[in-house]
């Protein structure tokens, strides 16, 4: 049985410590997380892996670690999946100056693409020498088999430019 757990709140250094001492202690298993700073606030994403009743003494006991660190943690019963499609794994590095629509364009452009986005990581910055607010963004997508990469990849690059962003879109090498 698979819990995937999200986790907000103060970040602190023993955080990661306590989190996982705790799914350790409960026998269950780590397959996934994303943890990290966001401002000055702790966010992470994890998806365990255990027995149903491992599964059931972790959710009990992450919630002595809501009142202990004053946590939002909110948990959801997954299930695995597969991929029986064969998708080609991507990666697409963006770089432009700082727009309020980037990230909803990136993700109409792909959503109309059917292409799902995996994983997405985005920044705002001031530019080195000028302090020009710029946006850079790192996106993992999945790319169904049987798409055309060369007229994907030129359709893509068609919009980075109507849009003004600096784009990269490259297989993930292995």
């Amino acid at each position: 049985m698979q819990l995937v757990i999200t986790v907000v709140g103060e970040d602190r250094p023993e955080l990661i410590v306590e989190l996982t001492r705790a799914i350790k202690d409960c026998k269950c298993s780590i397959l996934e997380t994303r943890m990290t700073e966001l401002g000055r606030e702790f966010a992470a994403h994890l998806l365990v892996d255990g027995n149903w009743n491992y599964i059931v003494k972790l959710e009990n006991t992450l919630e002595t670690l809501v009142a202990r660190f004053n946590l939002k943690i909110h948990t959801y019963r997954g299930q695995e999946k597969e991929d029986l499609d064969n998708p080609v794994p991507y990666a697409v590095d963006i770089l432009a100056t700082d727009q309020i629509d980037n990230i909803h364009e990136l993700a109409s452009f792909f959503a109309g693409h059917n292409i799902k986005i995996l994983d997405l990581s985005t920044s705002r910055y001031p530019a080195p020498y000028s302090g020009t607010p710029l946006f850079s963004a790192h996106l993992v997508v999945k790319i169904p088999a049987g798409t055309k990469i060369v007229s994907l990849r030129d359709e893509f690059l068609e919009f980075c430019d109507h849009q003004n962003l600096d784009a990269i879109l490259e297989p993930i090498k292995r």
